[in-house]
């Protein structure tokens, strides 16, 4: 079917408008990445750039030679896929439950959700519950309770599990299943899309999350890979502290290539997860937005 000329006009405008998006989003990408194999004095003198002159890879070497960088991954990687596990059965659980016509308390339990999303108690609140009465400081459940349940997500498990049609729970009742297999049997498999997306958004939240660690861990051995960057980010002086072979590549502070490196690193293995869960990410989003 032949376009008018209205409808080229809209084309070009929005395939050049998600153009420029796609560019102002892949160029600080690849001057990030760019800048972590230029040499050091080339950034100090000329900045960044995506032709550098002269390419170094005394950052990463720097980096590879650190003990701090590994732990770092290690305690991250463990509380984004522990959390990740947690989080998923809470918030799924939890959204059956309330998407469910026979939970007689569905309506004080999705205002109980909901309030949340508008108000919190304050940071000193949150700090005295999990540091002194849950005893959680220096602890690497600091980094991983706090996050465990999030209100949005929940009810994005809420109005998919709406759209599963009641005859299918009925008829495993009829057969003599209980509450839990009807969930783990029943409701489980036929939603791996909507849990590929939420499971996505949970991982970047754990994987992402330095605010934790900065509050509740004084441990350097329990710091997560992005409060080792955000410390990196802030003060070059405590870098050095956690990544000694940072202080080898140069002599003129600060080092902008550590701090490009390992934020290469760092957002490295969780760009991975997108091409494996693309597939589900869009189904599982848009599933439950439309009835019929």
């Amino acid at each position: 079917m032949r376009q008018s000329v209205s409808d080229r006009i809209f084309s070009i405008a929005a395939y050049g408008i998600l153009s420029l998006f796609t560019l102002f989003c892949i160029v600080p990408f690849l001057l990030m990445v760019i800048g972590s194999f230029t040499k050091e004095s080339e950034l100090i003198v000329h900045g960044y750039t995506l032709f550098p002159k002269h390419l170094s890879a005394a950052a990463y070497d720097a980096l590879l030679q650190s003990k701090a960088l590994y732990q770092g991954y290690g305690v991250t990687v463990l509380i984004t896929v522990v959390g990740t596990v947690c989080a998923l059965c809470i918030s799924a659980m939890l959204a059956y439950s309330l998407a469910n016509k026979r939970n007689v308390v569905q309506t004080p339990l999705l205002l109980f959700c909901y309030l949340p999303m508008l108000f919190s108690g304050g940071i000193i609140p949150f700090y005295i519950v999990v540091s002194q009465w849950l005893h959680l400081q220096n602890s690497i459940w600091a980094l991983i309770l706090p996050l465990l349940c999030q209100p949005f997500l929940v009810f994005l498990l809420v109005s998919f599990f709406r759209t599963v049609p009641d005859e299918l729970e009925e008829a495993a009742r009829i057969d003599g299943a209980n509450e839990m297999r009807v969930f783990f049997q029943i409701i489980i498999p036929i939603s791996k899309p909507i849990l590929a997306s939420v499971g996505l958004f949970y991982a970047l939240y754990y994987w992402n999350d330095w605010f934790m660690g900065l509050m509740f861990v004084d441990n350097e051995k329990l710091f997560p890979l992005q409060l080792i960057l955000r410390r990196m980010v802030s003060n070059m002086e405590a870098a050095k502290n956690l990544i000694p072979a940072a202080a080898a590549i140069s002599t003129e502070a600060p080092t902008y290539g550590v701090r490009m490196a390992t934020t290469v690193l760092t957002i490295g293995p969780i760009i991975l997860l997108y091409p494996m869960l693309q597939k589900y990410f869009v189904k599982g989003l848009t599933v439950g937005a439309v009835k019929g």
